[in-house]
């Protein structure tokens, strides 16, 4: 697959640095009911998670919630179909169990099984149901790695307690050990409510893994490895200006080193081209913010414009920057504001200072939006 390759890695030859984070989780997923794998978008989580899962020759159902309806609420049908298509993924996989689930489930309402394997029909199904298959699987004589990625998404769901579930598995069912994923880690917390005294998974035992960006000596020698697979000696120049552009972000890394790759250009322009590409897809990901925000879209992007502009700024510092450019705002309603961009990995504290959390979005919000209003 290569370094460079844009998609998950799942072998530890393209896994770059983590070696002892990939320790770890292979550790925690053999001994441990719950695990978290968290870091800001690009951070490479996923990846972690399935270099450490075929490494360690574990069993796992994978479940990708970015699979889900990206705005809006949730159905618990939603995640009903998205778990089933990720047991038939588990069934192919592993041959050897596939016979024993398949013949289980045909006794499950709602469930059919034909020649492109499971199907589901929600309206008969009984979500209730969720509970006895993976009661079946815990059974099934094997550990099994349950795993939910980008889990924070299901925080969406109605009328279904996914922290109840998390919490249920975690109690009954000592042949499923868990790992969620988020990278919108406030969110990804406020889902399951750990430290919520009222809440079913207040108390539960967990590990937890953290991760973060390259430093610039490692970012160099990611980017050095990946253009000699592809026997290409870049200049010093090159890569110096590829470290400044997303300062250790590995997806960007990647993402840049992928492209100049297949266009074969080695330049500052064809770096410059990459940027503006990202920027699409930063905005993109902040307009679907604003959209389910967009009664406080103005005040949202004063304060990310604010930080992006200037660069490490502490609270009071903010707060008078944004009340002087679109008036009053109550200080309860700006620590809200402000908890929100934190918990969904648009900004984050450093030493009492806010940053914008991805370099890219820091150019973006510069060249696009505030070099725009002036």
């Amino acid at each position: 697959m290569g370094l460079f390759d844009p998609r998950p890695k799942r072998d530890p030859r393209d896994f770059f640095d983590r070696e002892r984070e990939l320790r770890d989780f292979i550790r925690y997923t053999r001994s441990s009911p719950l695990t978290l794998v968290l870091g800001l978008r690009r951070y490479g989580k996923t990846s972690l998670i399935l270099t450490g899962l075929e490494s360690s020759g574990m069993k796992y159902i994978y479940i990708d919630c970015k699979a889900l309806p990206s705005n809006g609420v949730l159905g618990v049908d939603d995640f009903i179909s998205l778990f089933i298509q990720s047991l038939e993924i588990f069934c192919r996989r592993y041959r050897s169990l596939r016979t024993r689930i398949y013949g289980f489930l045909e006794r499950i309402r709602g469930i059919s099984i034909g020649p492109l394997g499971i199907s589901v029909n929600t309206r008969r199904f009984s979500p209730s149901s969720l509970v006895d298959i993976l009661y079946y699987i815990n059974d099934l004589g094997e550990k099994i790695v349950f795993v939910v990625d980008e889990a924070q998404e299901l925080r969406r769901m109605i009328r279904y307690s996914f922290d109840s579930l998390i919490a249920f598995i975690y109690d009954n069912m000592d042949g499923v050990n868990m790992v969620l994923s988020g990278s919108q880690i406030g969110l990804l917390y406020r889902l399951l409510k750990i430290s919520d005294p009222n809440a079913p998974l207040y108390g539960r035992v967990y590990m937890e893994i953290r991760l973060g960006r390259l430093d610039p000596v490692l970012s160099r020698e990611y980017l050095y490895r990946g253009y000699r697979e592809y026997d290409v000696e870049p200049s010093e120049d090159l890569i110096d200006y590829i470290i400044g552009s997303v300062d250790g972000v590995i997806g960007w890394l990647a993402y840049i080193g992928y492209y100049t790759v297949q266009k074969r250009v080695y330049s500052r322009e064809a770096v410059d081209e990459v940027v503006e590409n990202a920027y699409n897809i930063v905005l993109g990901e902040l307009e679907n913010f604003l959209k389910i925000h967009w009664m406080a879209r103005d005040r949202y992007l004063a304060l990310l414009e604010t930080i992006a502009s200037q660069k490490g700024v502490t609270w009071s510092q903010l707060y008078r920057a944004v009340e002087s450019r679109i008036g009053y705002v109550p200080k309860p309603t700006f620590n809200r504001l402000l908890k929100q961009l934190v918990d969904n990995g648009f900004i984050e504290k450093r030493n009492e200072n806010y940053w914008i959390a991805d370099p890219i979005l820091e150019k973006a919000l510069k060249h696009r939006i505030i070099r725009y209003r002036h």
